[in-house]
C-alpha cells in the first residue's frame, strides 16, 4: 500500500514539474494518430459494384464497360452524326470508297505511351485498313458507304492488350471456360471509384443478387417496380433512342400479306403509358427524322376503315409472339386489337421464334438512318420479309450519297413509304433503367454519365 502511495505522489510530482512537456507530447501523439487515420481514409478507395444481365466474353464486353476503358475515334452527336473525338478530322475520296482519318497528336494510352496509328486494334468487315504514318488511318471500302464514320464510335484498344484511352484499366477478370463472371476495373484518377462488375444469366437472379448485397447497383434492368418500392433502393431511367419496341409483321403470311390488315393492326395498337411514343423507325433526335409521317396508335376510326377493306381472313386468329420481358406490353396490344374485332392471341416464348405472324421485340437501331439490313429485300435481318422496290431504292441511294440534304430526302421518302405499307408498328423507345442503393448514389454518379454515353 505504501508503495502505491509512493508511486502516486511520485507521478504527481513529475507531472507538476514537466506538465507542459507532457501535455505537448500527448497532443502531438493524438495529432499524429489523427493524421495517420486521415491519410488512410484519403487513400481508402471508394468501390461501386454493378450487376449486368447477359453473357459476355473478353472480346465482347458490353458498352457500359468499354466506355470506362477507352474512347472511339469518333463520337456520335445528339442528332446521330459522327463527330471528331480521337481524330482531328477525316476526308472522303474515291467516290465514297476511301476514308482517311487523322489522329490527334496529344493522345496517350493508359500506360503512358504515345498513341500511334499502327498500335490501334481496329477491324471493320469489308474494309481494308492501312496506316501510312503514325497519325493516319485509311479505310478502303468495296462500295460507297456514307454511314461509315459512325461505325468508328466503338472504343479502341492497343493491339493485343486491354489498354485503352479511358480513365480505367482492367485489374482482374474472373470467368468460366468462355464467359466472364466478374471484372474489376481500377481508376487512374484518385476521384474515381473502383468498379466491380458481375454478370448474371437473367434478371431474376440479378435482382436477387442486389437484394442480398452481392452488388449495390443493377444496370439495364427492365421491370424495376418491385425494387424501387423497397426502402434502401432508388433508381434512374433514361430514354434510349438506340432501341425501339416494335411489332414486326410477317408480310409473307397468307393473312398479313394484306396491307389493309397490317394497317388495321397498326392503327388499333395502343399508346403505351409513361413511354416515349415512336412515330417512325428513325428516332426524332435524328437529322433524318421525317416529322410529317402520320401518327398510328390509338386511332380506332382509321383502324376500322382499314379492317373493312380486308377481303379474306378477317376471322383468322392473329398470333402475337412476345418474349417474357414484354409480356405485359403484348397483353395491352392484344386487348386493343380485340376491340376492333380482330381475333388476337398472345403467345409468350422464352426466345425469338424462327417463324411468326406478328412479333413484339425491342430492336436495336443504328445512330445513322441507314436501315438497309432491316428493310431492304436483301437485308440480313429483314424479319418482316418486306419487299418494296421503292424502299429498296431509297435505302440503296441513302447509303451511297455523301450530301446530307440528298440523303435526308431519301430517308424522308423511305419513312413515308414504310408507314403506308406498315410492315411493322413502332410503339415506343424503351428506357435504360439503373437501380442502386441510395447510400451509393454519389459514388455511382461519378461514372454513370460515362457509361450511358454508349446509348
Amino acid at each position: 500500500m505504501r508503495k502505491l502511495r509512493f508511486l502516486f505522489f511520485y507521478f504527481i510530482l513529475i507531472f507538476a514539474r514537466y506538465k507542459k512537456r507532457i501535455v505537448l507530447a500527448v497532443f502531438l501523439i493524438l495529432l499524429l494518430g489523427f493524421g495517420i487515420y486521415s491519410l488512410n481514409e484519403s487513400f481508402k478507395k471508394e468501390t461501386i459494384s454493378q450487376g449486368i444481365v447477359g453473357t459476355h466474353t473478353q472480346d465482347d464486353l458490353p458498352g457500359v464497360v468499354t466506355q470506362l476503358l477507352s474512347q472511339g475515334l469518333v463520337k456520335i452527336g445528339k442528332d446521330g452524326q459522327a463527330e471528331p473525338n480521337l481524330v482531328e478530322n477525316w476526308q472522303v475520296g474515291n467516290d465514297g470508297k476511301l476514308y482517311t482519318f487523322k489522329l490527334r497528336k496529344d493522345l496517350s494510352w493508359i500506360d503512358g505511351t504515345l498513341v500511334s496509328a499502327k498500335d490501334i486494334s481496329i477491324s471493320i468487315p469489308d474494309a481494308q485498313v492501312s496506316t501510312p504514318d503514325d497519325q493516319t488511318i485509311e479505310f478502303k471500302l468495296v462500295d460507297s458507304f456514307s454511314p461509315f464514320p459512325t461505325l468508328l464510335s466503338r472504343p479502341v484498344f492497343k493491339k493485343n492488350t486491354n489498354l485503352g484511352l479511358g480513365p480505367y484499366k482492367i485489374a482482374d477478370i474472373q470467368k468460366d471456360i468462355i464467359f466472364i463472371k466478374k471484372i474489376t476495373l481500377k481508376p487512374i484518377r484518385q476521384n474515381l471509384p473502383e468498379v466491380i462488375i458481375k454478370f448474371y444469366p437473367n434478371e431474376k437472379i440479378a435482382k436477387t443478387a442486389l437484394k442480398l448485397g452481392e452488388v449495390n447497383s443493377l444496370l439495364g434492368v427492365g421491370d424495376i417496380d418491385d425494387l424501387i418500392t423497397q426502402r434502401p433502393f432508388s433508381s434512374f431511367s433514361q430514354v434510349t433512342y438506340s432501341r425501339i419496341v416494335t411489332i414486326f409483321y410477317n408480310t409473307a403470311d397468307p393473312v398479313l400479306s394484306d396491307e389493309n390488315f397490317r394497317l388495321a393492326l397498326s392503327y388499333s395498337a395502343p399508346s403505351i403509358k409513361n413511354e416515349i411514343e415512336a412515330k417512325t423507325s428513325i428516332p426524332p433526335t435524328s437529322w433524318a427524322f421525317n416529322p410529317y409521317v402520320k401518327d398510328f396508335l390509338d386511332n380506332e376510326e382509321q383502324a376500322l376503315k382499314s379492317f373493312k377493306k380486308v377481303q379474306n381472313g378477317k376471322d383468322t386468329p392473329i398470333i402475337l409472339t412476345v418474349t417474357t420481358p414484354l409480356k405485359s406490353i403484348g397483353e395491352q396490344v392484344v386487348e386493343a386489337w380485340k376491340k376492333i374485332g380482330i381475333n388476337a392471341i398472345l403467345r409468350v416464348e422464352s426466345g425469338l421464334p424462327q417463324d411468326f405472324q406478328a412479333l413484339l421485340i425491342s430492336q436495336k437501331i443504328p445512330p445513322d438512318p441507314d436501315q438497309y439490313s432491316l428493310w431492304h429485300k436483301l437485308g440480313q435481318i429483314n424479319i418482316s420479309k418486306l419487299s418494296s422496290p421503292r424502299i429498296d431504292k431509297d435505302l440503296e441511294d441513302g447509303r451511297k450519297l455523301q450530301d446530307l440534304q440528298q440523303r435526308k430526302q431519301k430517308y424522308a421518302d423511305f419513312q413515308k413509304v414504310l408507314h403506308d405499307s406498315s410492315p411493322a408498328t413502332f410503339l415506343y423507345y424503351p428506357k435504360y433503367n439503373v437501380v442502386f442503393l441510395k447510400k451509393k448514389e454519389e459514388t455511382l454518379k461519378k461514372i454513370l454519365d460515362m457509361q450511358l454515353e454508349y446509348f
